[in-house]
């Protein structure tokens, strides 16, 4: 029963969806104007950050794991990681560069310059280390949200305790899969939070 439930909060909180919850959750709750734009248009949007960010990554593992690039659709090994996390860093780069021109939130904006220069970092990384991919996800909502608040003096702490309390969860799941040690949870986590947290102030 514990082993199902780390493996749907793994799946539930990929590092490849990231990107969409934050932009539901800039859409819906935070960005000012999200009420004055159309549905349809919201939809186009989610639409574009899915498809880059997700979907043709993932239809990207499947054909190196086809053409027995890759050992394991899950990535287990260092080695394996390198042609996900390069794409990633490709993927991300390129959503940015098509949606940096939306006016609906420049913080999108920022986050996917972040999650850039963050896969990137976590690519050399990777050549010494297995650093959770997951809790550099997570940890990029924290830096986010907290670098926002530095930097414009606005309140967030509540997406700030559930970013925190989220990424408890998921590190517990990697912990209870044997996805990671200790070290490399905490090493995640504080990597994605830190730079994330960083950038946005530096932007």
């Amino acid at each position: 029963m514990e082993n199902r439930l780390a493996k749907g909060i793994s799946y539930a909180f990929h590092p490849l969806l990231i990107p969409g919850y934050i932009l539901l959750l800039l859409m819906n709750i935070i960005s000012p104007n999200s009420l004055m734009v159309p549905v349809s248009y919201k939809l186009i949007l989610l639409g574009i950050v899915l498809l880059t960010t997700f979907l043709l990554p993932l239809f990207l593992t499947y054909l190196l794991l086809r053409l027995q690039l890759i050992s394991s659709f899950f990535l287990y090994r260092k080695e394996d990681r390198v042609y996900m996390i390069l794409a990633v860093s490709i993927f991300y780069y390129l959503t940015y560069y098509l949606l940096k021109g939306v006016h609906l939130s420049v913080i999108f904006s920022y986050f996917m310059l972040g999650s850039t220069i963050l896969a990137v970092l976590s690519l050399v990384i990777n050549f010494y280390f297995r650093i959770s991919l997951h809790m550099i996800g997570i940890g990029s909502i924290t830096g986010l949200f907290l670098g926002l608040s530095l930097k414009y003096g606005i309140n967030f702490n509540g997406v700030l305790f559930a970013s925190i309390f989220t990424a408890g969860m998921i590190g517990y799941a990697r912990l209870k899969l044997n996805a990671h040690n200790p070290a490399e949870i905490y090493s995640g986590y504080f990597t994605g939070a830190l730079i994330m947290t960083f950038l946005v102030i530096l932007l």
